[in-house]
């Protein structure tokens, strides 16, 4: 399994020094602005190298009869926001989703104790991230649309460093292009309004799948993703996320992990077997090194294709149950029995 290490005061060192690797805690300063991005002598516009910098802040709640998932993400030519809810008992789904042009997504510098935002009328996402105080602040207040109810809702996720250890990642795009990851699966309470409906979230037994990325993506980019998330027979709370894309030394370099009860195990490369043409069959998962293999069975999607001159997104996110097993280094074995959680295949231009 990877190396986790200890984190650094900061990602980027004045030097333009990069630390790559698997850290054990969230940076305070993910200074990724200071990255010489293209070569330490060749000097970049602070404006470009802004502009090139894509990131979000991802939350996904699971509970026995609903999923919610909802984003803030700056992309810089545009900020993109949406939350949708997928009634898990009667296969339904719907969703409520804002864009606007460049500087409309707010998103935190880091999430130690940063806010991200997504603001305009009638519609409001907000995450505030108090990382220090051990748990994160989802606030949600969506007005009706045709026929989709209003949404309010107001959840704390509890990352508690001092009980969870997170996936915190820095890999290699090239050796001046990072990709910075933060990834969790942690307790969720609270509750959500769908309409006059309302959903209660419950510590030790609703979940929530933290994903906060930024990153030089390259111009044409692509990845495959799996996560999910559940308690066992045994009350344990297991949850995993694996990935496999443009990175080129994705054995050592990945986030790919399994959480039990908090505690973390970091895997080797995954790889995805699927139809692209139909991502609603069947998906193989496994990782190189044998301590996960999957079987994931779509029962619905999330799609989305944007083809604007230069600028393209051809976005899958298929959702269902998960079965299969875990294997951590002491060799005991992990069943995952019908897990909820998402697959994802998404190839971009921009």
């Amino acid at each position: 399994m990877r190396k986790v290490t200890e984190t650094p005061s900061r990602m980027v060192e004045k030097d333009g020094t990069i630390h790559f690797g698997t850290f054990r805690t969230p940076f305070r300063d993910v200074n990724i602005l200071d990255v010489p991005l293209y070569s330490s002598s060749f000097g970049i516009p602070a404006f470009w190298k802004k502009f090139r910098l894509k990131e979000w802040q991802h939350y996904g709640i699971i509970t026995p009869t609903h999923y919610f998932g909802m984003v803030v993400f700056d992309a810089k030519f545009m900020g993109v926001s949406f939350f949708y809810a997928y009634d898990r008992m009667e296969n339904k789904r719907f969703e409520h989703g804002a864009q606007a042009p460049g500087g409309a997504s707010l998103v935190a510098a880091q999430m130690y104790d940063g806010i991200c935002e997504f603001k305009q009328k009638g519609y409001l996402l907000r995450f505030e991230n108090q990382l220090k105080d051990g748990f994160h602040k989802i606030i949600i207040d969506i007005a009706e649309k045709k026929n989709r109810p209003a949404v309010q809702g107001e959840i704390n996720v509890l990352e508690d460093l001092s009980k969870i250890e997170p996936l915190v990642q820095v890999s290699p795009v090239t050796p001046l292009r990072p990709f910075y990851t933060h990834k969790v699966a942690a307790p969720a309470e609270g509750e959500i309004m769908l309409g006059s409906k309302t959903v209660a979230l419950n510590h030790g037994q609703d979940v929530a799948l933290i994903d906060e990325q930024k990153t030089y993506y390259p111009y044409v980019s692509f990845w495959k993703w799996s996560t999910a998330a559940g308690y066992n027979e045994y009350g344990e709370l297991l949850a995993f996320n694996l990935c496999q894309n443009m990175i080129g030394d994705d054995e050592d370099h990945n986030e790919n992990c399994m959480w039990v009860d908090g505690k973390i195990y970091c895997l080797k490369a995954a790889r995805f077997k699927f139809e692209e043409d139909n991502v609603l069959h069947p998906w193989e998962v496994r990782t190189n090194d044998g301590y996960m293999d999957l079987l994931f069975t779509p029962s619905g999607e999330r799609a989305e294709k944007i083809s604007i001159g230069l600028i393209g997104s051809d976005f899958h996110q298929p959702f269902g149950l998960y079965n299969g097993r875990f294997k951590d280094n002491n060799n005991r074995i992990y069943p995952i029995t019908d897990f909820f959680g998402l697959a994802e295949h998404h190839v971009t231009r921009y």
